[in-house]
């Protein structure tokens, strides 16, 4: 090969490595959502049909966290932690308000934390299972109801572990006000 060639491969690399590293950007979202469903909120795995039948005596502090992610509500827990024994259904309610002058239709997704925790991180019922929609002005006081999974006893990454936090952060729905999905917003959720 002679210096041109090389030249104008170089040329051309240099210009194609943009666009490539563009679209992998684009599609590292689908990718990650089709091989790590477990790490979103939308994980069958952390949607549970029941409670354990038994609960272990080991007590984790549970902490909550609230986040809106610029959608225009005031949204918090009743309380900032809980302590929570391993198999046991616990309770923790939260209240968002609209404070804008529309209705706005958000979904809220979760992280629990530290990771090692998600998959032991269970929930029975939860707002984030679903869009939630609030007219303005409108409070709503709703529950999240959990438990540890006793598993977790059973792994030498998470048996230790303390202390676990829940964080939720609402973002804007895609779904418009008033549509299918917003109209029956599970409001017990």
């Amino acid at each position: 090969m002679n210096k041109v060639d090389n030249k104008k491969r170089m040329a051309l690399t240099l210009a194609l490595a943009p666009v490539g590293m563009l679209a992998a950007s684009f599609a590292a979202v689908p990718i990650y959502r089709a091989f790590c469903p477990q790490a979103t909120s939308t994980g069958a795995k952390h949607r549970a049909k029941s409670a354990p039948k038994t609960a272990a005596d080991k007590i984790i502090r549970v902490h909550f966290d609230a986040n809106t992610n610029g959608v225009p509500w005031a949204f918090k827990p009743d309380r900032s932690s809980q302590n929570t024994r391993v198999g046991k259904t616990a309770m923790m309610y939260f209240t968002m308000t609209n404070t804008s002058k529309t209705a706005i239709t958000a979904r809220a997704m979760y992280n629990v934390l530290p990771d090692t925790m998600t998959p032991y991180f269970r929930k029975l019922q939860c707002f984030c299972f679903s869009d939630q929609t609030l007219q303005p002005g409108e409070s709503r006081h709703i529950p999240v109801v959990y438990f540890l999974d006793p598993d977790l006893l059973k792994d030498t990454d998470t048996k230790d572990v303390p202390d676990v936090t829940l964080s939720y952060t609402f973002f804007q729905s895609k779904n418009p006000v008033g549509s299918s999905a917003s109209a029956t917003s599970d409001r017990l959720q």
